[in-house]
């Protein structure tokens, strides 16, 4: 078998027995890690569930992974150290079989532990079947940077009230465990892992822990780590012994740590006797070790805590089905209705999910989505989803309060700073300063905790934007397929703006980062087919879906009467920046061809022209955009910077409109997209094809008869979907190297919303 060459940065150790339901997952999520330089060594401890096939299927299609099969059950420690003399690698990684980590997760802790540790670890999420997942680790111990034995002795009581640093799974340096000839302790069958660090750490391992949630650890009946056994205690209380007797030195924090740890032990042994004595009735002898050993009575507690848990839990899977397709949307975008192009794109993927028979979740975990809206409804399109999730929200029935109440103060005062400014006064402009772009922002725990306590298990998580993906394995659905919706190609789209000196309303990212992101999903939407090829280049082993925007299209072409040309925007940059260039070098020439003609601006792109423009019209944000589009002369898309969605464009062929267009704005449509609309980005030839249009009604309905056209013959709804639910249903139509398309689910005119009003 070919190895790793050069040498595997991590070895990732999975022992195994019996954990064929899980050990897949496992192996999978090693294999995602970000961290490519890595070996995956599975130990199976003679499973008799088919455990073996499974790392035998990995085995031989990723000559990563490794299996060694041991001829008799030895126990997790035997197993492990088969592992550890074998391992390759300059860090060890444990990996439980029925446990899996973050993507990331291998990446961060070895850029940690290589500024000088020896062990590195980082939070647990602890999860279960009827478990509220939460994370292990207290803050103060997030905190701590760095552990000693001492302190890695205290958190480590039996029943104590400490959270227990034993759980975690570190990195181990693997030439300082050879140096110190440190392997895992045979005679125990649950807390090797602690021994093995408490033993590290006595040997002067420096401990790092770093304040992150990267492996998911899952508790379930089968956890051996649930049972203590008299014999388990008896040798944990040995190998404490042994440990402090081959200290040469032992400090008195390090002896007082000791002292705590054995006397946790014994109330444990104790507390095992007076329940052996109970459940067989000896009632005398109950008595007796509860007066000697009081402390052991408030222990009684935990038992009837345990059942009911256990009651708990089988009420909640009882009221669980599982007949029906389940889907989880992760979104960082305000999405309450198709009110801007990506958040109508976005439903149109989840409304094609929706007729396959998928239930569809909504998690919005952040507060800040809501921008500066203390007060908003939910439009009918969310009926979408079966269940809403919105952070920072009260949901009563489609209206929704934000709880914080300096959003509704923010909204009060930017209202004031606007009414202002028409006044020219520009004194409180500040009032009116964006809230932060939070698509983009860094993942706080608290959110990815909230995606964890409300994403329901799924066979598919869909991650809004490549920002998004990091949130994908909080879904704890690692056995499901996983979509990222791309939107825009954004390390583009940054150099762009860059090339023309102009701010964008997006956070951006160089392209490395931004294929690391969409690579944490098994599959990626694009928009365009340009964006589709550009990523399958870059990310060759991935799916990858070209989705272009489709809209539901009127009955028949509407050329439109009058003069009026229609600019519909949300507003971001992109709309700002296109719109400023038409009032400056479009709109003179135009008004002085056509005097009576009118600019009729749609959508929160107005709030930006306080100062408005001669004849034109800011609507502002509308309920429905359908009279727009009927009474309209023309339609203009003049975007000057940009990627991603053209829905503007698709819209308004879909419409039947005769429309003026920038390259940018029709970028990735077809080379033939001309035959439908004028293409002009010099301001004058763009204004020459406005008033030409305005002036000529034959001229006019022939290009709206053209534009139809073109979205009848390029653009059905029903072909395009059937690729998608090919891919999701997993169907074999779909290979690893697909570009389709899907029509998404689109508003009939129905409104326009600001994408980023904050």
């Amino acid at each position: 078998m070919l190895r790793v060459s050069p040498a595997p940065t991590v070895s990732v150790l999975i022992a195994n027995y019996n954990c064929a339901q899980f050990l897949g997952g496992a192996i999978h999520s090693a294999l995602r890690q970000t961290l490519k330089r890595l070996e995956v060594i599975v130990v199976d401890d003679a499973s008799t569930d088919g455990s073996r096939e499974i790392a035998r299927d990995f085995a031989a299609r990723d000559h990563r992974v490794r299996l060694i099969e041991l001829p008799t059950n030895a126990g997790p420690s035997a197993a492990r150290n088969a592992g550890l003399a074998a391992a390759e690698g300059t860090w060890v990684a444990i990996l439980d079989s029925d446990d899996f980590m973050h993507p990331e997760r291998l990446q961060r802790l070895v850029e940690e532990a290589q500024a000088g540790a020896d062990i590195c670890a980082d939070d647990l999420l602890v999860f279960g079947e009827g478990r509220r997942p939460g994370e292990h680790l207290s803050k103060a111990q997030r905190q701590m940077a760095y552990i000693s034995l001492a302190d890695f002795l205290n958190s480590n009581l039996i029943y104590g009230t400490v959270p227990a640093t034993g759980y975690l799974k570190p990195l181990l340096n693997l030439a300082f465990l050879r140096k110190h000839a440190l392997i895992y302790d045979t005679a125990l069958k649950i807390g090797e892992d602690a021994d093995l660090i408490a033993r590290a750490l006595a040997a002067g391992a420096k401990y790092r822990l770093i304040d992150s949630l990267g492996y998911f650890y899952r508790k379930h009946p089968n956890s051996i780590s649930h049972r203590l056994s008299r014999d388990d205690l008896q040798q944990m209380l040995n190998g404490d012994m042994r440990l402090k007797a081959s200290l040469s030195a032992c400090p008195i924090e390090v002896a007082e740590a000791f002292a705590r740890r054995q006397i946790s032990i014994e109330r444990a042994l104790n507390f095992d006797r007076l329940v052996t004595a109970i459940k067989s009735r000896s009632w005398s002898q109950a008595l007796q070790i509860a007066i000697h050993h009081p402390n052991t009575i408030s222990a009684l507690g935990m038992p009837l805590a345990a059942r009911l848990q256990r009651l708990r839990r089988i009420q909640v899977s009882k009221g669980q089905s599982e007949s029906t397709k389940k889907a989880c949307l992760i979104s960082r975008q305000r999405i309450i209705g198709p009110t801007n192009g990506s958040s109508a794109y976005v439903l149109g993927i989840c409304r094609a999910l929706r007729d396959d028979g998928y239930d569809v979740t909504l998690v919005s975990p952040n507060a800040g989505t809501i921008g500066r809206l203390p007060v908003f409804r939910l439009r009918p399109e969310m009926s979408v989803f079966n269940q809403i999730f919105l952070r920072g929200v009260w949901k009563l029935g489609n209206i929704c309060v934000s709880k914080d109440p300096r959003i509704a103060l923010a909204a009060v005062m930017a209202k004031i700073a606007r009414a202002l400014r028409r006044f020219g006064v520009e004194r409180l402009s500040y009032w009116d300063t964006p809230a932060p772009y939070v698509i983009g922002a860094p993942w706080q725990r608290d959110e990815l905790l909230y995606v964890a306590r409300h994403a329901s298990k799924s066979e598919l998580v869909i991650a809004d934007y490549a920002f998004t993906t990091p949130a994908i394995p909080f879904a704890l659905s690692e056995s499901a397929r996983s979509l990222v919706v791309m939107h825009d190609l954004l390390s583009v789209r940054e150099s762009r703006f860059k090339d023309a000196k102009l701010p964008d309303s997006v956070k951006t990212l160089d392209e490395a980062s931004e294929m690391q992101l969409l690579g944490q999903a098994d599959a990626i939407i694009a928009i365009q087919d340009i964006e589709a090829k550009h990523v399958k280049a870059r990310l060759p082993d991935h799916t990858v879906l070209l989705s272009p925007v489709v809209c539901a299209s009127v009955d028949a072409p509407q050329p439109g009467a009058g003069k009026s040309v229609l600019f519909i925007g949300s507003n971001t940059a992109p709309n700002v920046i296109g719109l400023r260039w038409f009032l400056e070098f479009c709109w003179p020439q135009i008004r002085a061809e056509n005097p009576d003609a009118e600019l009729v601006v749609a959508g929160g792109v107005g709030s930006q022209f306080p100062e408005g423009a001669p004849r034109a019209k800011f609507c502002g944000i509308v309920d429905n955009l359908a009279p727009f589009y009927r009474e309209a002369s023309v339609v203009i898309s003049p975007l000057t910077v940009g990627s991603g969605l053209k829905v503007k464009v698709v819209e308004a062929l879909a419409q039947g409109k005769a429309i003026v267009a920038t390259t940018v704005s029709v970028e990735g449509m077809g080379d033939d997209i001309a035959s439908a609309l004028n293409v002009c980005d010099d301001p004058v030839a763009f204004g020459n094809a406005v008033s030409a249009l305005l002036s000529d009604n034959e001229l006019r309905r022939r290009r709206a008869d053209a534009a139809y056209t073109y979205f009848k013959q390029h653009y059905s709804r029903e072909a395009c979907i059937r690729e998608l639910l090919a891919y999701v249903d997993g169907r074999s139509d779909v290979s690893a190297s697909t570009v389709c398309s899907l029509a998404p689910y689109a508003h009939r005119g129905t409104s326009i919303e600001v994408d980023c009003v904050r």
